[in-house]
């Protein structure tokens, strides 16, 4: 089995696309036992994370399947193609923020309350370890924008729940993207913005970890709607 390598700050995408390529071509066979992350980040010359975060996009998209204590294997029926993601990417490019700022609030909350209620020792930690890496990236944006979208992704997986994890993914990014035009078009103090962010955040966690189904939907409404209630009003008009 062979693997063309990566860049070291290539996106986990990157690498899910050269193992759907690798899918698609029939190197890699159905039932097939994929190498360990270790391997294959040494094959693809990337970090642990980037291995791991590409193989729960793998799997929530059905091209593999994750066997705890086992290994990791190539789905016997993989989809044939990305015609539904496909769809819901054309969607979401059409989306005014108020329309994107209400399929958050919709999707994301109900993820926090089921967090809530299922979460796991595993889940808690990962939740718990981004809280800490977000108070370290007040003065670089950039950091921040990454642990916050790890942090939404931590709350869907925790949800345990493979549709409404694909779900968050998708409407977290296209969010950063809105996110990121508007800051900088209306020079609009993201250092404050951060600051509530992250408190917001950890509220969040804090009451996941209580199990809290009610309080951390609360929270996270508040969350999801920090930064954009520092945005002039009119950018999310539905006129």
């Amino acid at each position: 089995m062979e693997f063309n390598a990566v860049r070291i700050n290539s996106a986990p995408d990157v690498l899910v696309e050269e193992i759907i390529s690798q899918i698609r071509s029939g190197k890699l066979k159905p039932g097939e036992v994929l190498p360990s992350q270790r391997e294959l980040a040494k094959m693809f010359n990337v970090g642990l994370g980037s291995v791991r975060e590409a193989i729960k996009i793998l799997d929530v998209m059905g091209f593999i399947n994750v066997v705890r204590g086992k290994g990791t294997y190539i789905s016997e029926h993989p989809p044939r193609d990305a015609e539904h993601e496909a769809r819901l990417e054309k969607a979401l490019e059409a989306m005014s923020v108020a329309e994107l700022v209400k399929a958050r609030e919709i999707v994301e909350c109900g993820a926090a309350r089921l967090a809530a209620e299922n979460a796991d020792k595993e889940g808690i930690r990962r939740l718990e370890q981004l809280g800490r890496d977000m108070d370290e990236s007040f003065n670089d944006t950039e950091v921040f924008y990454r642990v916050d979208f790890e942090f939404h992704i931590a709350v869907a997986e925790a949800s345990n729940n493979k549709a409404i994890i694909e779900m968050v993914k998708l409407l977290v990014d296209r969010s950063h993207r809105h996110i990121n035009f508007m800051s900088d078009s209306l020079n609009i103090a993201l250092p404050f913005t951060v600051e509530k962010a992250v408190s917001t955040a950890r509220e969040v966690i804090s009451r996941i970890k209580a199990g809290d189904g009610p309080g951390a939907e609360s929270c996270m409404h508040r969350h999801i709607n920090i930064v954009y209630d520092e945005i002039d009003k009119e950018f999310l008009s539905t006129k």
